[in-house]
Formats: C-alpha cells, structure tokens, sequence
C-alpha cells in the first residue's frame, strides 16, 4: 500500500513537472513574440519619425531643440537605440543614400552621440557593448561636420574598464570602423596592461575590419612588440599576416631568438610560408630539424613549400624519416607542391616499408589543377 502511494505521487510529481514545463514554455514563446511585435513596431514608429523630419525641416541640414531632447531622451534605453538602428537600415535602403547621408549629418552636427556615449559610460556592461557596437555600425556619428574624429572616440574607450569579452570586441570594432589608429593603440595598450584576454585570431579579424590605412597602422602597432604581451603581439602578426610583405625582416630576429614565444614563432613561420623571403630559408629548415617540439617542424615543413631549390628538398627528403606523422605529411606535401619528389625514392621508400609511400600516393591522386597534374607525370 505504502509503495502504491508512492508510485502515485511520483507520477503526480512527474505530471506537475511537465505541466510546468509547458506553462514556462508558453510564456517565453509568448514573451518572444510580444517582443519582436513590439520591436517591429518601435522601428516602424521610428522610420515615420525620420521621414517627418526630413520634410518639415526641408532637408534636415539641422537638428531642432525639441527633437534633439526628444532623442536624448528615446535613445538612452538599448531597446531603443535597436530600433532605431533598424530603423536607419530600413531608411537608407527605401530612401536612398542622399536622405540618409543627410540625416546623418544632421545628428552628427547636433552631438546627439556625443552626449549619448558619456550616457552610456555609466550603464551596464552589455548596454555599453551594444553603443559601442551601434558606433561602429555609423562610424560618422564619432566625427564632427568637418570629418574630424570627436572625443566620442575616447568616451568609447573608457567602456574596457571592467567590462568582458563582448564589450571590449565591440569598443575595439568600432575604434576600426571609425579609422582611429591611436584610439586602437591605446585600446591595445589597456588590454596588454590589464591582461585582458581577447584571443589573437578575434583581435587579427576586427583589426583587419580597420577602414583608414592599415600599412600604417600595422607600423604604429609594431613598434609596441617589446612592451605588449605576447597574447596582443600574437594578434597583431596574425592580423599582418593577412595583408603584407613588408615586415619579412622585421620579423626573422624574433624568429631566430629561442627567447620568443613558441606561439609567436609559429605564427612568424606561417608568415614566411604566406611571403616567402630567402633569408628565412636557413631558419626554417633549422626548425624542421626541431625534434623537441614537433610542431615547429611541421609548421616549416609547410613554409617551405614556397622556397624551391635543392637544399630545400633534401631537407624535406630527411624529414620524411622523422617519428612524428604531421611532419612526415607536411613534408610529403611540400615535396609534391614543389615536385622534388622523384622516382628513385619510392624505391628506397617501399623497400623500407615506409608510410610516407601512401602519403605521397594519396597526395597526388587528389591533385586537381593542371599544375599539379604535370608534378604528378614527372614523379610518377
């Protein structure tokens, strides 16, 4: 009787659970579609409010006293500023470029987001994110009627300060969008002094998004490769890596100092892989030789796909005995891409029962372009 009891309330208990279960799924569902109906509205009440605009100030080269009061006051809440965001989008693709060009000028001569980002320095951590993000989607707004970067920039850059991941991305986003190369060196500088965790590959893409002249920059933020730690400096090679051959000498004393980061240097040997440079090619194939870390030499193996010649390939042969797989393929790749690979060596290679054989096979059966094809009939 006892158990009876129990079964049943358990069953009562499971059927509560579920009820509730459902209960909470209906409302969030409810919630969700109240809140998309309410943003949609808000940014269709918004678009009429710009087109009102542009017509009872007859081209809106200025923004009126109630209207900026009006907006100071709406765009404090990100709810809002969504909206309004949308609202711009939807305006400049039914508009057209003049109109929204125009109204824009409008709000940048009356300072509205200058006013709204020291608003938005005291508010929470993901409301900050959200402005600086929004900044960095109408870079104009942080600049005066002359195109002259405001202190908005500045104020923006004070949103690092006890703030995660998301925000500092999105301060950083925007200091790139705007083409603030000295507001970026500073961001930069507050993320190497607190060691504030940004990985290198997220800072290499927004750095890369920089709209002014990234030569230029890439200079300015190499000249801190001795007072960064080694997280930003990694970002910064990767983001170099990206666009430019000019930092080929920079870079081989730091790849030649055992004192450097390993991630560094790998980094910089998959630089030399991307802008080959002669001077590496000695450097490169001492790290091929690396057994210690093996990933230094499977990392230059790869590199020195790009550097033709017979010492390159005889170096590539020997490591073809090395312990390790990944150095094994990577220096079977390289052989193939530079067809230094001949005939006599699959006769050493099978009579030593060696896998690179297969490696080396399979590697030109899935070769597709006529270049290829024509390494394949030379070795085989």
């Amino acid at each position: 009787m006892v158990n009876d009891i129990r079964i049943h309330m358990a069953i009562i208990m499971y059927l509560i659970g579920c009820f509730s279960l459902m209960l909470y799924n209906a409302i969030v569902i409810f919630h969700k579609k109240n809140s998309t109906r309410a943003m949609l509205n808000n940014t269709n009440k918004w678009i009429k409010i710009m087109h009102r605009q542009l017509s009872v100030e007859n081209g809106m080269t200025s923004v009126n006293a109630k209207y900026k009061k009006y907006l100071l006051k709406k765009l404090k809440r990100v709810e809002t500023l969504i909206a309004f965001s949308n609202a711009l989008n939807y305006f400049k693709l039914e508009y057209g470029h003049d109109s929204y060009n125009q109204y824009l000028d409008a709000l940048v001569e009356s300072e509205v987001f200058h006013t709204l980002a020291i608003v938005y320095r005291h508010k929470k951590n993901e409301e900050r994110a959200y402005f600086a993000y929004f900044i960095s989607q109408y870079p104009q707004l942080a600049r005066n009627t002359e195109g002259i970067l405001t202190d908005t920039a500045n104020i923006i850059i004070s949103y690092i300060e006890a703030s995660d991941i998301y925000c500092r991305s999105n301060v950083l986003k925007a200091l790139c969008s705007i083409g603030d190369t000295h507001g970026i060196v500073n961001v930069m500088q507050l993320f190497s002094d607190k060691a504030n965790f940004i990985h290198h590959r997220l800072l290499a893409e927004e750095l890369f998004n920089f709209s002014g002249n990234k030569e230029e920059l890439a200079l300015h933020l190499w000249e801190k490769y001795k007072i960064w730690n080694d997280n930003i400096m990694l970002g910064v090679i990767t983001f170099i890596t990206m666009f430019s051959d000019t930092f080929k000498g920079a870079f081989l004393p730091m790849l030649q100092s055992k004192s450097t980061d390993s991630e560094i240097r790998l980094a910089i040997i998959r630089y030399y892989k991307q802008y080959s440079y002669m001077p590496a090619q000695p450097v490169l194939m001492e790290y091929l030789n690396n057994t210690e870390n093996y990933e230094f030499a499977t990392e230059a193996a790869a590199a020195l796909s790009e550097y033709p010649g017979q010492d390159t390939v005889d170096a590539l042969t020997s490591a073809l005995q090395s312990e390790n797989w990944h150095v094994q393929y990577s220096a079977a790749t390289s052989l193939v891409a530079l067809g230094g690979y001949r005939h006599s060596y699959f006769n050493d290679l099978a009579s030593g029962g060696s896998g690179v054989l297969q490696i080396i096979r399979y590697l030109l059966e899935h070769k597709v372009n006529e270049k290829d094809m024509n390494v394949s009939e030379a070795i085989i």
